[in-house]
């Protein structure tokens, strides 16, 4: 998007900087429009067919669209842009045993596969349910490979998604503005391109819970002889319509559990509401969905201390991002107690079961462990190029399927990790904005094990420019309390709460305040002890840069962001110096011309007297001037002698640099050699000299003759005062105005067609658009009408004097293909040549695509003079250019 901005003869174009490297940008930058308030969802969401999208791919088969998780409905169309992401994958150790998961401690994974990967890629077309795109990968595709399948006895379900990112030029964020919420195939990701500004509106903006779900409750009061309090993963369907006596475990990258807890809506930032469960019928992870192993970033459920019975329930483990899940608390001990707050003192006569003539152990031994809540999730490393939703919680074992939840019976779930919020923008503005993207605590039960929290989710803002104004949560969510209310000086009171979800991640190209602490731990009873339940760890902050992020370019990077001109002026110097005279800006830079006077050889400075000087090399000379002197022999001076003159010339004060000779007149003409000049002035100063008048003269004859410096104001006049005086009663005062003359040269940029596909605010330019540029000369000279005879006392600038030089190279020919046809002379200005209107100018280097050009004002032999002169070579410089 071209941002532009005009002024009255002098345009300032307004032309965000491109990165250092060439970037492959988007087809469509800014082709939606400036929507006003963003209100609701407005991504599209598409699950992709079963199968591998390779690296390298230029069509992507769509799938279906879906709505499910509250998703736009908006189809894909050309100069789209897409998000592709790979939301699950990865593998882990599915044995049941503590070397679980992989990363130690019973939780975690072997490899991430393609967990996270993700590419922005542009649209060309969609036919047939499929889309041609332009991505950033081998020959113009795709950079990662992507899979989709369900599950497996050895791996769990994976699965990516295709997610439309509206491109705005400008938008305004409201407190209605959210990600859909992830349905187990889609959703999760709120993604927004934004050429230009970004009004923050003072929002609150939400993914918090959008992410990976809890574990959902399940309920059983037996279990088969064959499970047992020690284990790391059991089936959830192996008794029958029965579960187990465990907890379920969260959904992460490495799968999706068949018993899942989620929230659907959200009220505000911190409250969800709407809770619902899902059973999916069979397990979704190898080894099965429940017990305490924990599977990559998702939380591993509540192990019963008492599996027969399914008595002595355990809190289930948090959910995992930047940082690690807690551990779920420990179990209900009803057969022994010794008082202890933070760690029970039962301890079983034999592994597996607990009886009524349990031995209760003096300290415990590695067999008589009462550790057996869900492991927390392992912490993942988000980086540019992988980012993760919040890992879900770990459910609570539950036996009483208890709640303090009202109707909603879902106590012992885990809490729901948080979604993404992805922007790219070009700049901020308003009032500042929070982004919420924190991870969930489940429903609390009465007195059963407590579910861990949902981890906090992943920002990632950037923009080519510096931004402000932005605020974010990504908190883990606190690990559910269990029997909230009890007492713990009652025996047998406290049941284990959920361990903490683990902090989320942000990054971002400029600092933002960014909170990522893990979640708390849940507590117990009235005494609020968090009985062998722990925190989530912190997640990270990550400064990151627009040019990382893998795949096409944001809007902002191609064609928003700081500003500058595209004309390139060459030195002001001597009549042969090739490149444009601008006396405004220093030669070296790239601004836009302007009008502005310059007296370089070749240029003039007129008087406006109604006898005009002539032209001296670098000077202009006023003149000739007569002084009436009166003859006073008869008078004053009885000897007969010659008269005696004083004459000064004031130079102009301002600016300095100015010199003033005063020269004898030579048959109409001044002679300023060293015997006829009388005086040399000295810069910025006035200068004088004596002069000899013949005896009875009657007047006196001479010329001032002004050198000026360069860098003279445009359309100044300058006053010079001559004073002659023969130091008697005779005397005559007069002055010289003086004018530069100049150049006007002016840049101005005009939409021919803006090529966007919506109403859009002025000046805006989307890939298709065509921009006119013209560059007009002319010489000026100052003065009323009484003085139109000094034009034609001064000559024209030499032959091929006068050459403008336009470099596109660091503005339009990098957002563009170059210009759009070539430049002929003699141009119209209309139609499909563009040129100079001068058709004796001559170019080179301006054939179609060329990106940049020189242009000799009236050929080799052409002359510039000034307006109204017979022979001037005025006019207009046009080109045009399509945006890329």
């Amino acid at each position: 998007m071209l941002s532009l901005a005009y002024a009255a003869l002098v345009s300032a174009t307004m032309l965000r900087a491109l990165p250092a490297s060439a970037a492959t940008c988007s087809l469509g930058a800014g082709k939606d429009g400036s929507p006003g308030t963003l209100s609701g969802t407005y991504n599209t969401y598409y699950q992709p067919p079963a199968g591998t999208l390779a690296a390298g791919s230029t069509a992507v088969s769509l799938g279906t669209l879906d709505t499910g998780g509250g998703g736009a409905s908006t189809a894909v169309a050309a100069n789209d842009l897409l998000l592709i992401i790979q939301m699950q994958d990865g593998s882990f150790s599915s044995g049941n045993t503590s070397g679980y998961g992989g990363s130690g401690g019973g939780s975690g994974y072997t490899a991430l596969g393609q967990a996270g990967l993700y590419e922005y890629v542009a649209v060309q077309s969609v036919a047939a349910g499929s889309a041609t795109i332009v991505g950033t990968g081998a020959g113009g595709g795709l950079i990662n490979t992507y899979a989709e399948s369900a599950a497996t006895a050895s791996h769990g379900q994976q699965t990516y998604q295709i997610v439309r990112v509206p491109q705005y030029v400008a938008a305004t964020l409201s407190s209605t503005f959210r990600a859909a919420y992830w349905d187990g195939k889609t959703g999760g990701v709120a993604a927004l391109d934004i050429a230009s500004t970004l009004n923050l509106g003072g929002a609150s903006i939400y993914a918090t819970g959008n992410g990976f779900r809890g574990g959902g409750l399940t309920q059983s009061a037996t279990s088969p002889a064959s499970v047992l309090n020690d284990d790391w993963a059991a089936s959830s369907t192996m008794n029958g319509t029965n579960a187990p006596a465990f907890g379920s475990k969260g959904e992460g990258i490495l799968g999706t559990p068949n018993y899942l807890f989620e929230y659907t809506n959200f009220t505000t930032p911190s409250t969800p509401s709407t809770p619902s469960l899902v059973h999916a019928g069979a397990d979704g992870y190898p080894g099965g969905d429940q017990a305490r192993g924990a599977p990559g970033n998702a939380g591993g459920g509540g192990t019963d201390m008492n599996p027969n019975a399914n008595d002595e329930n355990t809190g289930g483990g948090g959910g995992a991002n930047g940082g690690g899940g807690g551990i779920g608390g420990y179990p209900w001990t009803p057969q022994g107690y010794a008082g202890g707050t933070n760690a029970p003192f039962y301890y079983q006569s034999s592994p597996g079961q607990h009886t009524a003539t349990s031995t209760i152990s003096a300290a415990p031994d590695a067999t008589h462990d009462p550790d057996r809540g869900g492991r927390g999730g392992a912490a993942l490393t988000p980086s540019v190029s992988r980012l993760f939703l919040g890992g879900g919680g770990g459910a609570g074992s539950n036996n009483n399927g208890s709640n303090n939840n009202g109707s909603n019976a879902y106590g012992s779930s885990g809490g729901v990790g948080g979604g993404m919020v992805l922007m790219r923008i070009a700049d901020t503005s308003g009032a500042a904005a929070t982004i919420y993207t924190r991870g969930t605590t489940g429903l609390a039960p009465d007195n059963d094990g407590g579910g861990g929290g949902g981890a906090g989710g992943t920002v990632e803002i950037t923009s080519p420019n510096t931004f402000t104004g932005i605020t974010v949560h990504a908190e883990g969510g606190a690990g559910t309390t269990a029997a909230a209310t009890g007492s713990d000086t009652t025996y047998g009171v406290q049941h284990g709460p959920g361990g903490g979800g683990g902090g989320g991640a942000v990054l971002s190209s400029s600092p933002v305040s960014a909170t990522v602490t893990g979640g708390a731990n849940g507590t117990t009873t009235t005494n609020l002890t968090a009985y062998g339940a722990s925190s989530g760890s912190s997640g990270v902050v990550q400064a990151v840069s627009a040019a990382q992020i893998p795949g096409v370019a944001s809007g902002a990077e191609c064609y928003t962001g700081g500003s500058g001109g595209s004309l390139f002026t060459g030195p002001v110097g001597a009549n042969s110096t090739t490149g444009s005279y601008d006396g405004v800006v220093a030669a070296n830079n790239n601004n836009d011309f302007t009008a502005k006077g310059f007296f370089p050889a070749g240029a003039s400075i007129v008087n406006t007297g109604t006898t005009p000087g002539a032209w001296i090399g670098n000077t202009i000379a006023q003149g000739p001037t007569t002084v009436n002197v009166e003859n006073e022999f008869s008078y004053n001076n009885l000897s007969g002698g010659a008269k005696t003159l004083t004459l000064t010339a004031t130079a102009p004060t301002a600016p300095a640099g100015w010199t003033v000779q005063i020269c004898r007149n030579a048959a109409g003409t001044p002679n300023c050699t060293n015997n006829a000049r009388w005086t040399i002035g000295a810069a910025g100063a006035s200068g004088s000299s004596t002069y000899s008048a013949a005896t009875g003269a009657s007047t006196v004859t001479y010329w001032t003759v002004y050198t000026a410096p360069a860098g003279v104001t445009a359309f100044q006049r300058y006053d010079a005062p001559v004073y002659v005086t023969d130091g008697g009663t005779n005397e005559n005062w007069t002055h010289d105005e003086l004018y530069p003359g100049y150049i006007v040269l002016t840049k101005q940029m005009t939409v021919q067609s803006t090529g966007c596909g919506g109403a859009v605010p002025a000046g805006t330019v989307c890939p298709g658009g065509v921009v006119l540029w013209t560059i007009d000369y002319r010489d000026v000279i100052a003065g009323g009408s009484s003085e139109s005879s000094v034009a034609s006392a001064f000559p024209a600038m030499t032959g091929g004097s006068f050459v403008v030089t336009e470099d596109g190279s660091a503005t339009w020919g990098t957002s563009s293909n170059g210009l759009k046809e070539a430049l002929v002379a003699g141009a119209t200005c209309s139609g499909t040549s563009y040129g100079d209107t001068n058709a004796a100018s001559a170019f080179s280097t301006a054939s179609a695509g060329s990106k940049s050009f020189t242009d000799q004002i009236g050929g080799a032999a052409g002359k510039l003079v000034p307006n109204g002169v017979a022979g001037s070579y005025q006019g207009t410089i046009c080109f045009r250019v399509t945006v890329r």
